[in-house]
Order: structure tokens, then sequence, then C-alpha cells
């Protein structure tokens, strides 16, 4: 079975996300609070407010994280799309050998969405170094390894995460028998 991950693993471009959120944010706040405010701003004010922010942000980071792994465990998740398409579609996978069973996540929030398809696995490829163009970085992780599955229904191309890839390859494995 998969070992258990630290608890930042895995998680870069999505606190890359949060960061980013947080200082514009903040300076969204500061340049309003300027410029509707009479009296200048104080530099005090200025590392007060920037310092509590930093604060909560990095408490609320920890108990997201922390929440995240109780409610949704170690789960497999996953960007899929058919070989050639540009749409990625989020969800989580129950991989066994030479089965996959894909669950569609809902607006990528990890509310399960319609009825799970499942694929039969002929062949699974390695992990070729691949990644999602950087063009599509809004609707996918540009830092997820790109390893192509060939099925019943086609060949897709599964966008995992750099410390799931072996988890999914030994996973999915089709199972061979002798002749």
């Amino acid at each position: 079975m998969s070992q258990k991950t630290p608890l930042f693993k895995g998680q870069g471009f999505r606190l890359a996300s949060i960061g980013v959120g947080l200082v514009v944010g903040l300076g969204i706040v500061l340049v309003v609070r300027a410029a509707t405010s009479d009296a200048p701003l104080s530099s005090g004010s200025l590392l007060g407010g920037g310092a509590a922010g930093l604060i909560i942000a990095v408490v609320a980071v920890v108990v997201g994280l922390l929440l995240g792994r109780r409610i949704f465990g170690q789960r497999l998740e996953i960007a899929l799309r058919t070989a050639g398409e540009k749409k990625w579609q989020h969800g989580r996978v129950e991989a066994s050998p030479g089965r996959l069973r894909f669950r569609r996540y809902k607006w990528q929030l990890r509310f399960i969405s319609g009825n799970p398809v499942d694929f039969l696995v002929d062949e699974v490829g390695a992990d070729s170094g691949a990644r999602p163009s950087k063009k599509q970085m809004w609707s996918v992780n540009p830092s997820l390894h790109v390893i192509e599955v060939k099925t019943d229904r086609g060949t897709l191309q599964l966008g995992v995460q750099s410390h799931q890839v072996n988890d999914l390859l030994s996973q999915l494995q089709p199972v061979t028998t002798a002749s």
C-alpha cells in the first residue's frame, strides 16, 4: 500500500497560489485604505497589518492541509484527458492491476460529479518527464507528471503529482498471464 506522505509534499503550486493571493489581497486593502483615509498610513500599521495577514495565512494553510488530509485522506488525485485533447478533467482514481476507476470532481472542488468511469488498462507508460503546458496553468498544475495509459477506451494521459507517480504505476500495471 502507499506510504503516508509529508503534510506539504506535492502542495507547492497550491501554496504558491495562496501566497500570491495573500500578497495581492493585502496590497489592495492597503491601497484602498490609503486612498480613502485623510491621514497617511504609518509604517507601524503597514508592518502590523502585513505580519497579522502572514500569521493568519500560515495558520489557515496548516489547518486547511490538516483538515484536508483528515477529511480526504491519502486519495490518489489526478488530472485526466484523452491523448491529444487540451481539456483536463480533475478527479480521484481508484487503481488496481489492469483497472482504473475515475471519479470526476465538479469545478476542481473535490465534490464528486456524476457516475464513476471504469477503464480496463492494457499498458502503462513510464514517467516520460512530460509536463502540462504552461498555457494551461489556470486549469491544471504545470508541475504534474504526465503518464500515458492505453485502455479499452483509447489512450489516456494522467497528470500525477511527483510523489504519487510510483504508487500509480505499481497499482495500475496489468496482470500478465503466462501462455
